[in-house]
């Protein structure tokens, strides 16, 4: 039986060794992509629409690069665990994502704001994972409500508000629709056995959440639900230092 156990965890440990190697390997063809795009873009001689295309499949790149390193992080959790957290203003993180996500949303009319209702201790956590983590459920969203309805404009908040218990809720908020606490746990439940365990959701978008919501169960807690402002999303629940307090 033992030897059954250390044999089932040196698979495991193969498997894991191979996908971080094909995560790298995925990563390596969309930079190269994207420096080839950039390059491309920059030409005098190209006609501007060719210009304005090189720059929307940039975005694209930058996006599945995004996803990958969400996912990557995903593979490293017990590792992430073990990093010494920082308090941080959850509203400065909010804000770092929004700028980055601003070019690719306007590629789908989304306007991005940030919304930090009333005022709480900073958050303790890990600023990079929190930022993939927020940012790839931002850009999954921003592409699940544009699929969703044919609307010229769009709009969403990355919004964080005190949920209570020394926690502080921080997501994405929009008009995208059929997320809800049983849709994720019946999603979480097929994973590994469906190819689309978010059948309602475009491919792409619906990895995107689902990879966000393993890495916010591995690091802080599973995603939910939640209301913000009148709309609707996806939000984790972060701890907060009861060390200090921001004004």
């Amino acid at each position: 039986m033992k030897a059954r156990s250390h044999h089932r965890q040196q698979e495991l440990a193969r498997q894991h060794a191979l996908l971080v190697a094909l995560s790298d390997d995925l990563a390596l063809p969309l930079l190269q992509i994207k420096s080839g795009l950039e390059l491309v873009g920059q030409s005098a001689s190209l006609a501007k629409a060719a210009r304005l295309q090189a720059a929307g499949l940039v975005l694209s790149a930058d996006v599945g690069l995004q996803l990958i390193q969400a996912y990557r992080l995903l593979l490293k959790s017990d590792a992430l665990r073990q990093i010494a957290l920082e308090p941080l203003a959850v509203g400065n993180i909010l804000e770092s994502i929004a700028h980055q996500l601003s070019p690719y949303a306007k590629q789908y009319g989304t306007t991005i704001e940030v919304d930090v209702q009333g005022k709480f201790p900073p958050v303790l956590v890990d600023s990079n994972s929190l930022n993939v983590a927020l940012g790839t459920l931002a850009s999954s969203l921003i592409r699940t409500q544009a699929a969703q309805t044919q609307q010229k404009s769009y709009r969403l908040v990355l919004g964080a508000h005190n949920s209570g218990d020394g926690l502080v809720a921080a997501g994405v908020f929009s008009d995208a629709q059929g997320l809800s606490d049983k849709t994720l746990r019946a999603a979480r439940a097929l994973v590994g056995q469906a190819r689309q365990p978010l059948p309602g959701l475009p491919p792409g978008a619906a990895s995107g959440i689902l990879i966000a919501d393993m890495l916010c169960d591995s690091l802080w807690q599973p995603l939910r639900a939640s209301a913000h402002r009148h709309m609707s999303g996806l939000a984790t629940a972060l701890p907060t230092s009861k060390q200090l307090q921001f004004v």
